[in-house]
């Protein structure tokens, strides 16, 4: 059997690049339309920045914009 395939929304926030807590299911949709490149980069911003401090959410990249 294979093994489940992640989605787009739960890698970023896996990454520590999103908290999806507040997303609406329009958010979460244009979350999955992106590129695998462009979930790709964000991630690898997340690593070269490090991670958000605690309870400073509203640092993340904000990627919906």
């Amino acid at each position: 059997m294979a093994a489940a395939t992640k989605t787009k929304l739960s890698r970023l926030e896996s990454a520590g690049v999103l908290k999806s807590a507040k997303f609406t299911d329009k958010d979460k949709g244009s979350i999955e339309k992106l590129s695998e490149a462009e979930v790709t980069l964000l991630i690898k911003m997340r690593k070269k920045r490090g991670a958000a401090p605690t309870g400073k959410h509203h640092l993340r990249p904000n990627v919906l914009v």
